[in-house]
């Protein structure tokens, strides 16, 4: 990983939290790569750091799962205060109940 992966902007972290939030919503690749409207290996590509997702399709994912409120602060920073709180619990629980940044 690069000197950046540790930042919580880094397309790592960001690829960790999507995949933190597709788990946490009980979901394969496939099956929330195809909900969001983008193929498999497109995602893949972000959920595993090696290309930073774009603002649209940030908010492709976030029209996607609406009973997830997701929103820009949690996949770009790491906030949870705004996501739902069943998401953000699942989340926590799958991180040992460590905040995610």
């Amino acid at each position: 990983m690069s000197e950046n992966a540790l930042t919580p902007e880094s397309r790592e972290a960001i690829g960790h939290r999507l995949r933190l939030t597709r788990e946490a919503l009980g979901l394969s690749l496939t099956e929330f790569a195809t909900k969001a409207g983008m193929s498999k290996t497109r995602y893949e590509n972000f959920e595993a750091g090696r290309n930073l997702i774009k603002p649209d399709l940030v908010a492709q994912i976030i029209r996607a799962f609406p009973a997830a409120k997701l929103d820009f602060n949690w996949v770009y920073h790491g906030d949870m205060n705004g996501i739902a709180h069943d998401l953000a619990v699942r989340i926590s629980e799958t991180m040992g109940g460590k905040r995610v940044a």
